[in-house]
């Protein structure tokens, strides 16, 4: 599980819980983009998100690290997002974004768009 996907889980976003943590949304911003490593992150910043989410700042740590999505190919990038969005929202159709990222997933593997090491640690966090 990712940093943005521990916040999908609780039902939050990176505006929420800047609000909720004082800790400034571009900050936040940069975790959840994977720009800065919740291993470089403040002791005060970790400390904010744990209280907020309601996690220990051990489990914090042990999040993987986020996939960078310029990376990706923009039809896998986007199923992700859609994904991770149907979860925080608890909709209706997430399973149906479940198949359609592991679609996706499965076409980017096969078309050799990601390395088949990429493609296996997407499919280990979210199925």
């Amino acid at each position: 599980m990712t940093f943005l996907d521990l916040l999908a889980f609780k039902k939050m976003t990176i505006y929420r819980l800047s609000q909720l943590s004082g800790i400034p949304k571009t900050t936040l911003t940069d975790l959840g983009s994977g720009k800065t490593s919740l291993l470089d992150a403040s002791g005060k910043t970790l400390l904010g998100i744990s209280k907020v989410l309601k996690v220990s700042i051990e489990e914090l740590l042990e999040l993987e690290p986020e996939e960078d999505m310029k990376k990706l190919p923009p039809y896998l990038a986007e199923a992700i997002t859609k994904y991770r969005k149907s979860i925080r929202s608890d909709s209706l159709h997430m399973d149906c974004y479940a198949m359609e990222l592991n679609s996706d997933l499965n076409i980017a593997e096969v078309e050799g768009d990601v390395p088949v090491s990429v493609a296996d640690r997407i499919r280990d966090r979210y199925f």
